[in-house]
């Protein structure tokens, strides 16, 4: 669990829910985002996803989760 991850976990502002694998899933403007334990930053961090409803940014995550392991097992 990286620091950002554990600061949106304990922030009382951030209204989340656990979703699968201990990730977050909360509201950021009109889309639904989820935030994996891993989550660095935008910028630094592939553990992320967005989608318009819940269900699709759980599945944007895991798609992004895979196509990042089979990347590692390419490229090693």
């Amino acid at each position: 669990m990286t620091d950002e991850f554990r600061a949106m976990l304990e922030d009382p502002d951030l209204e989340a829910e656990r979703g699968p694998q201990g990730t977050l899933i909360f509201l950021d403007g009109g889309q639904y985002c989820v935030v994996g334990p891993d989550f660095a930053g935008m910028e630094e961090s592939r553990g992320y996803a967005f989608g318009s409803t819940k269900e699709e940014a759980i599945a944007n995550y895991a798609v992004k989760a895979s196509t990042h392991i089979e990347s590692c097992f390419e490229n090693p």
